[in-house]
């Protein structure tokens, strides 16, 4: 996402300022050199400096398309992966294996809910998703639940999709009879992203989602009652140091945390089911 930041207004507005008026001098001093210093030179550099502007405008339209393709392809495989995590076994297997059939010569057999025994070259694979989240690893123990179910369909290969990073061990007991190989999480996302873009909706839905917490969340946060007893710790200390040397600087943030610790203590804590307090009547099912 780095690639997407962007610059202050200001550096953007110097930047572009400074394009055009460098193409502008340079497009009519290049035909100043050729024609001289004449009005047919000015009209040639300023048609050829409109030209440049329009290629350029032209240039980063297609760029800005192509990155928007790509980010929605990205965005969009992410957010068919996180829908794949909640699915039935047998339909995620489903269709993962579908979207291979499209890339590969690949025919479906029969579905499971550990995979999908597929035909492909004469050989028999079994197609199966690891739905565990990004941050856990394969396992030795995932590999081997997928030789046990090639052994039962007596299939000869097995390819197991990963969500995550793939470990060592992992990769050495795909090493062992009957062989695995690992599909990425990289090009899984890239595969659900190229069958399934993010649309303007679900981009909605994400920056929603991402939003940032309001202006209240954050000032609950600052004036928790937790926090109570440290404002009033610190405006303690500040006020002490004003009266021992009289600076007001000292003065203004100790008259400031101390009434940060009166607000934290009129605000009322809001009670959950998980509470101490609540612990005993929730548990019995009571109000």
């Amino acid at each position: 996402m780095q690639d997407y930041l962007q610059r202050s207004r200001l550096g953007q507005v110097m930047d572009s300022l400074g394009f055009h008026v460098f193409t502008l001098i340079m497009s009519i001093f290049w035909f100043i050199l050729l024609w001289g210093l004449c009005v047919p030179a000015l009209t040639a550099g300023t048609a050829l400096y409109a030209m440049i502007v329009i290629l350029r405008n032209k240039a980063r339209d297609d760029q800005v398309t192509r990155q928007e393709s790509r980010l929605r392809a990205t965005i969009g495989g992410e957010l068919a992966l996180e829908r794949l995590l909640l699915t039935d076994p047998t339909k995620a297997h489903f269709e993962i294996a579908m979207l291979l059939s499209l890339r590969e010569p690949l025919t479906l057999i029969q579905a499971g809910e550990k995979g999908v025994l597929c035909a492909r070259k004469g050989k028999k694979w079994i197609v199966s998703l690891l739905q565990s989240p990004q941050d856990i690893s394969a396992g030795s123990s995932d590999v081997l639940a997928l030789q046990r179910e090639i052994k039962r369909l007596n299939a000869d290969n097995g390819l197991l999709c990963v969500c995550g990073k793939i470990s060592a061990e992992a990769q050495r007991q795909a090493d062992h009879e009957p062989p695995v190989s690992f599909l990425s999480c990289e090009k899984l996302i890239a595969m659900l992203g190229s069958a399934n873009p993010a649309t303007d909706v679900q981009l909605v839905a994400l920056g929603r989602r991402r939003k940032k917490a309001a202006p209240v969340h954050w000032l609950r946060l600052i004036l928790a009652p937790a926090h109570g007893k440290r404002y009033a710790c610190y405006g303690t200390l500040l006020l002490g140091m004003y009266q021992l040397n009289h600076v007001v600087y000292y003065a203004l943030p100790g008259l400031a945390c101390v009434f940060l610790a009166a607000a934290c203590r009129c605000v009322r804590q809001e009670d959950t089911p998980f509470t101490e307090k609540n612990e005993g009547h929730w548990i019995a099912g009571t109000k």
